[in-house]
């Protein structure tokens, strides 16, 4: 990773994060459900059939297809239920990614064959103060350009800020769900840009 990137990997949410370990799923989308099985015995996966989220007892499948563009070509690929052991979330993960922790109260969602491209995870409190974390969010993109943009990304209930530097596109997205409030930043390339597929994870995100 770059060196801007580790430095905004380095500023934390103390205020608004929670703790705890992390997870790990896997890679290749050709190659279904045999590396899915192992992931079981790291603790990343839930045994059976479906995994039910403990704050509405509401039943989730342990896969689902997500449709997402990958600069601009329309795909479908199935994703697979994943449970974090560092935050108390779930979500469904394409193959070609993995969720892993990367530091207490922050998760990752990376491309297995370019872990340059990846979607941080923070779960936020309830009672977040969103001004405040608008202004920290756009201070940090500010340290790496001082051009922030709209990421004109099809995000419900979400505000999004995007900056560029050479290939580089790094792209925060704050969900402003009552129940379910986290911080999104995405680290893509001009010429990959992944920001749909992982969007189109990010929105199958729930609060355990």
């Amino acid at each position: 990773m770059t060196s801007w990137t580790r430095y905004i990997g380095c500023v934390t949410f103390a205020a608004f994060l929670l703790t705890g370990c992390g997870t790990t799923t896997d890679e290749n989308a050709d190659k279904p459900q045999e590396d899915s099985v192992k992931e079981g015995n790291e603790g990343n996966t839930s045994q059976g059939d479906n995994h039910k989220d403990r704050n509405d007892n509401k039943v989730r499948l342990m896969e689902q297809n997500l449709q997402y563009t990958i600069n601009g070509e329309a795909k479908e690929k199935t994703a697979f239920l994943k449970k974090s052991d560092n935050q108390p979330f779930s979500l469904y993960v394409l193959q070609q990614f993995r969720l892993s922790a990367e530091e207490p109260g922050k998760d990752i969602v990376f491309l297995t064959e370019d872990d340059s491209i990846y979607m941080r995870i923070e779960l936020l409190k309830a009672d977040v103060n969103w001004d405040e974390v608008e202004k920290n969010v756009q201070a940090q993109l500010k340290s790496i350009s001082e051009t922030i943009n709209d990421p004109s990304l099809d995000v419900e209930g979400g505000t999004g800020f995007e900056v560029k530097k050479s290939d580089d596109v790094i792209t925060s997205i704050l969900l402003k769900d009552e129940k379910s409030p986290f911080r999104l930043t995405i680290f893509t390339k001009k010429d990959r840009d992944y920001r749909d597929a992982f969007l189109e994870m990010a929105k199958t995100l729930m609060k355990r």
